[in-house]
């Protein structure tokens, strides 16, 4: 058999690889991920000063949506206390991880560029607004059960993310791919 017709069923059994969806996609998600992961890691520097106010600004919404309930908590910078239990809001506390992992499950989907960008913006604003509900959820559960914040801050919670993520990624699927 000459070396050309091996190479070439080679390229062909390659090629039809990529073209299946469940191969194409993932491989995608995974190089998206690389790439927005170093863009987003290596810009960190740049945008430290809008950074540290997304920080004290999360902080404050985490206080301000809390105070109509309770005189108890107060907000001194990115440390906001609820009853004598304090957090310290930090970058990694953003969800902007978050954001980068559902990007790029949407960059890499088959659809039109208009739904990708509706797709990342409303699904960032999503995860935007539970991770919000999470920061206040585990300054309930430090204030209450603090022996298991741990367990809230380090496993559950980084499960829900992930679920949240494959829930906002499925429901932009269902209402703004077109079928």
């Amino acid at each position: 058999m000459p070396a050309n017709v091996n190479n070439e069923s080679r390229f062909d059994r390659a090629l039809a690889l990529w073209r299946n969806p469940q191969v194409r996609y993932p491989l995608l998600v995974v190089l998206y991920l690389a790439l927005m992961g170093w863009a987003f890691n290596a810009s960190l520097e740049t945008f430290r000063g809008p950074l540290a106010s997304a920080v004290r600004g999360t902080a404050g919404l985490v206080h301000y949506t809390l105070l109509p309930f309770t005189e108890l908590t107060t907000l001194r910078g990115n440390v906001v206390t609820y009853d004598g239990f304090a957090v310290a809001i930090i970058i990694e506390c953003l969800g902007l991880f978050e954001m980068v992992i559902y990007s790029a499950c949407v960059v890499a989907f088959p659809s039109p560029i208009r739904s990708r960008v509706i797709g990342v913006l409303l699904g960032c604003l999503v995860i935007l607004a539970f991770n919000l509900v999470r920061i206040i959820m585990l300054l309930l559960v430090g204030r209450f059960w603090n022996e298991s914040f741990d367990f809230f801050h380090l496993y559950f919670w980084q499960a829900t993310l992930i679920a949240i993520i494959v829930s906002v990624l499925y429901g932009w699927i269902r209402i703004f791919v077109p079928r």
